[in-house]
């Protein structure tokens, strides 16, 4: 056999005798004791337990769950300057062209392609499309480097010189 439920009032926190009284009050829906109700009932609205439920339901099928988006946080590649005079070259394009479709100074692209400027994501990312190349990877979190980096910590140090004494 199960034990009945244990309703508490929503207001004061007593235990309430029998169902209690669903009320619509300041925007909330809530369950109270018949003493709460009587200090509220001016401004309360009695709700009916089974119109409740079916506004529930219809908004459980209403409900969509937004999906967790895992933000990458990406980086150029290290070799970049390479990959996009190859890109370019590849396409039979200027560096002048190449600007102008970055919307840049061809200097700017002189410097990707020497090495001596590396592209901000946003550019890297035009430069991807407009060459058909690969410059951005996913930074590697430092969670994943943390086994094997030990970092000695203060904790650790009082509990090698109790170890000695």
């Amino acid at each position: 056999m199960q034990s009945p439920v244990t309703k508490y009032c929503e207001m004061c926190g007593a235990p309430i005798k029998g169902n209690g009284i669903t009320v619509a009050y300041e925007g909330s829906i809530i369950t109270v004791c018949s003493s709460c109700y009587n200090k509220i009932k001016k401004s309360a609205k009695i709700v009916d337990e089974k119109e409740l439920k079916k506004k529930e339901e219809k908004k459980k099928i209403k409900t969509t769950v937004p999906k967790l988006s895992t933000e990458v946080e990406l980086e150029v590649v290290d070799d970049y300057y390479k990959l996009i005079k190859e890109g370019r070259e590849r396409l039979k394009m200027t560096q002048q062209q190449l600007a102008q479709q970055l919307k840049v100074s061809e200097n700017v692209i002189k410097r990707f392609e020497s090495g001596k400027l590396k592209p901000t994501i946003q550019q890297a990312k035009q430069l991807e499309r407009i060459l058909g190349i690969k410059l951005l990877i996913p930074v590697e979190s430092e969670e994943e480097n943390e086994e094997t980096d030990f970092e000695l910590t203060l904790g650790d140090v009082a509990n090698i010189r109790e170890g000695k004494k």
